[in-house]
């Protein structure tokens, strides 16, 4: 009890043949067998995104951001970000931005020239192979 004989699989075969037809087995076989092997090449291939390198972190933003004003200009410079290949130096005539791009540089320090009176904000964004910082502290300036 609870086990098929081998007259019970001869009458399901039988029922599958009457079914099915002698021509569908093949046809449904090779079905099962492309999608078990479907299913084996889809895991390995989850397998190997596992172990797929990890992401770099994020490029630092600048430090050490200074502004110095003068006679229609203010001077900005920074110390380097590791990892950075340009600088962009953005400028806001309210504290907090928002922030327009002035420059982008590769070097550490700008001279934004030709200023009327009044006070001057500035953020520095560093920038590198995996895209731009965050910005920088914010520095003000009123240049004479």
């Amino acid at each position: 009890m609870g086990e098929f004989s081998i007259f019970h699989w001869l009458v399901v075969l039988a029922i599958v043949l009457i079914l099915f037809g002698g021509r569908k087995i093949p046809e449904v076989m090779k079905g099962l067998g492309e999608g078990i092997r479907s299913f084996k090449d889809g895991m390995a291939g989850a397998a190997n995104q596992g172990t797929a390198p990890a992401a770099a972190a994020p490029i630092a933003a600048p430090t050490g951001v200074t502004a110095k004003p003068d006679h229609g200009r203010v001077s900005i410079t920074w110390s380097p970000s590791a990892g950075a290949s340009n600088y962009n130096v953005k400028r806001s005539g309210t504290s907090g931005g928002p922030y327009a791009l002035i420059a982008s540089t590769a070097v550490t320090s700008y001279s934004d020239e030709g200023l009327a009176t009044g006070t001057y904000y500035y953020v520095v964004t560093s920038v590198g192979s995996y895209g731009e910082s965050v910005n920088s502290m914010e520095v003000g300036a009123t240049p004479a």
